[in-house]
């Protein structure tokens, strides 16, 4: 059981891959080699040649998948439900977004009340045959006549903005370049030179209160004659730079407000201020709601909250009414509306999504804590059935990210409640240091110099579900994304014989190389640098490519092996480039799997490379669906899990 070798008969066949041996890189007197190097560049044949043989390999496994299809087909039922998000007032007019189901984006609606008819503004499926048109970033003018957007091709990082008038949904010539989706760090077009339509990368847009036009950030074009494919290059993104633009006037007359070429790798940002500021805060990682005085700060009102996390606010000073948005593991979600131009707060239900076929009372959630290798308590919810009993006998997934103040709250995912509900999962998310759970001593606890931390917790989090006879380690699962990639990445490298599956998606695995492209440099803060000789010893001791080693030799038992791994990456991934999980692909396989001396290493190491697609934001809800199916169905595989309806 967790082999297709084992369960199957047939030994699988990796690709040969070339390793160039004469790389080398000096790093302050200690030679490391990187025989994969000609995995960074995305448009070299060899490269591509390579990534169709890890496809190709990937599907054989995944046609072996028997639940794949079921799981694809529960995952899709009960993803088809309508989805709302919570209103927002400009002007005299209303917001929101809506989904149908299965559309593969959400649409932005606007309605002259709460009670009006609410009437399309922006629908981005119409702006693509296949759904890779995405909106990830928008604002509305305080006076409701302008909606700013910015869409983004294929998952990449990189927009163009686009002005519309919100009275006739007529489509402004302003559009602006070299922007993206996100303000900080933290899918295919063809290629082009930057003068036919280059994008905007790493911006919020933030109207002035006149509503004459708005701040972004942007970043310098390349050089003329220079090509760019928005979404598959690898170049680094520097000098950073914010901008005011005037509606309805060109691009390049655009007022540059702020630019720091002595600190080329820094971020900026420019954002419009309001009087007053709304705080919802987190108690043991379950969100506390209050009523507070902007003046004084004063408690007013504690508001009744289940366990779970406010997903959104949306109210502003002038504002008598707000909502708010509500989400848990068991509930897909709930919008309150809350009246403030009374004595007591009015709270009451705006809109509850409901999931056909879905009933919250047969699932229980639990928070535990669980003391790490240096004793210090680590909050764990675990999700599962009311009726499964703790007799070790049942698959187990955990999930963790722990990193960059990020705080993973609770939340509902359709996937996990399938493999909650068919296949007898009990599903945990790990709170572990690095994140943002408890303030900023949590978050230095697991970065820098003490980012060993983040892995003594998810491996104390998995051997006490482990010992308290949640699960046992041919049949727990973890899996993470992007710095949660670099988790499970480490981890796997440091105790292979604790886990039975490893699903690790968009994961930055070169720790000695990230800060050389696209966005990297940003990570450095909570990484480090190897260019610092006292940080490359940090990275180096836990860099998932570099600390690939065979257990058989490490261990006694000489059938120890890795566990069944999938790596998960995308073509337009332009935050944490595929180069990180190619290398690592291509490395493990060679030293666990396709070594001289017959190997024990049976469980199978692939990959999962998505096209048009990239880090996440702006995924389809089909390739979201699609990816949920092929990873529980390898996940079901190698854990030997039966379904039951």
């Amino acid at each position: 059981m967790g082999s297709l070798s084992a369960t199957d008969d047939v030994a699988l066949q990796y690709p040969v891959v070339r390793r160039d041996d004469s790389v080398v890189d000096d790093y302050h007197g200690v030679l490391v080699s990187d025989p994969y190097r000609w995995l960074e560049d995305p448009e070299a044949e060899e490269v591509k040649d390579f990534v169709q043989k890890q496809v190709k390999l990937t599907e054989s496994v995944l046609e072996k998948c028997e639940m794949r299809e079921k799981l694809c087909e529960k995952i899709t039922k009960l993803f088809d439900h309508p989805r709302y998000y919570a209103p927002f007032r400009r002007g005299d007019k209303y917001f929101y977004f809506h989904n149908t189901g299965l559309q593969a984006q959400n649409i932005l609606y606007v309605q002259d009340s709460l009670n009006g008819e609410p009437e399309v503004l922006l629908d981005p499926n119409g702006l693509s045959e296949d759904g890779t048109v995405s909106l990830n970033t928008y604002a509305v003018s305080e006076d409701a006549k302008y909606l700013a957007y910015g869409l983004s091709s294929s998952g990449s990082d990189w927009i163009t903005i686009k002005v519309m008038r919100v009275d006739n949904k007529s489509v402004e010539p302003d559009t602006l370049s070299w922007v993206s989706i996100a303000t900080f760090i933290n899918l295919s077009i063809p290629m082009r030179k930057i003068t036919d339509s280059p994008k905007v990368k790493f911006s919020g847009v933030s109207w002035t209160h006149d509503g004459k036009g708005f701040f972004y950030s942007r970043y310098p074009a390349p050089k003329d004659g220079e090509n760019v494919d928005a979404g598959t290059e690898t170049n680094v993104n520097l000098n950073q730079e914010v901008y005011y633009h005037f509606l309805g006037t060109n691009q390049s007359e655009d007022i540059l407000c702020w630019r720091d070429p002595d600190n080329p790798k820094y971020s900026h940002g420019a954002s419009v201020t309001e009087d007053g500021k709304l705080r919802s805060h987190l108690s043991d990682v379950k969100c506390v709601l209050q009523l507070r005085d902007l003046k004084t700060g004063a408690l007013l009102q504690n508001l009744p909250m289940d366990i779970g996390t406010v997903s959104e606010i949306s109210a502003r000073r002038e504002d008598s009414i707000a909502f708010i948005g509500f989400t848990s593991f068991l509930s897909p979600g709930i919008i309150y509306q809350c009246n403030l131009d009374t004595g007591v707060p009015d709270v009451k239900i705006f809109r509850e999504i409901v999931v056909p076929g879905f009933d919250r009372t047969a699932f229980n959630v639990n928070q535990v804590f669980v003391p790490s290798k240096d004793g210090t308590q680590i909050p764990m919810f675990i999700v599962a059935r009311k009726d499964i009993l703790l007799d070790g006998s049942h698959p187990c997934l955990l999930y963790a990210y722990g990193g960059f103040n990020i705080s993973i709250t609770p939340s509902f995912s359709v996937s996990r409640i399938v493999l909650t509900k068919h296949l007898d999962t009990i599903f945990c998310i790990a709170n572990i240091r690095g994140g943002g759970e408890y303030g900023e001593e949590w978050h230095k606890a697991g970065s820098l110099a003490k980012k060993q931390n983040c892995f003594d917790d998810f491996i104390s989090a998995a051997e006490f579900l482990v010992s308290a006879g949640y699960t046992q380690s041919r049949k727990l699962c973890i899996e993470g994304g992007s710095n949660g990639g670099l988790l499970i990445g480490a981890c796997i490298n440091q105790r292979p014989d604790l886990f039975g599956c490893a699903l690790a998606h968009v994961g930055v695995m070169d720790m000695l190389r990230f800060h050389k492209f696209t966005i990297g440099h940003a990570w450095t803060s909570d990484f480090g640098c190897s260019e610092k000789e006292e940080e490359f010893h940090w990275l180096i001791k836990y860099s998932p490519l570099h600390n690939v080693r065979r257990p058989w030799e490490q261990s006694p038992d000489q059938s120890s092996q890795y566990p069944s791994t999938m790596l998960l990456t995308a073509d337009h991934d332009d935050r944490v480039v595929p180069l990180h999980s190619l290398k690592l692909l291509a490395t493990m396989q060679y030293v666990l799997c396709t070594s001289l001396d017959k190997s024990p290493q049976t469980n199978p190491i692939i990959g999962r490379i998505e096209c048009k697609a990239g880090h996440g934001a702006g995924r389809p809800t089909q390739k979201q669906i699609d990816e949920a199916a092929d990873r529980y169905g390898f996940m079901a595989k190698m854990l030997g899990a039966s379904w039951s309806e």
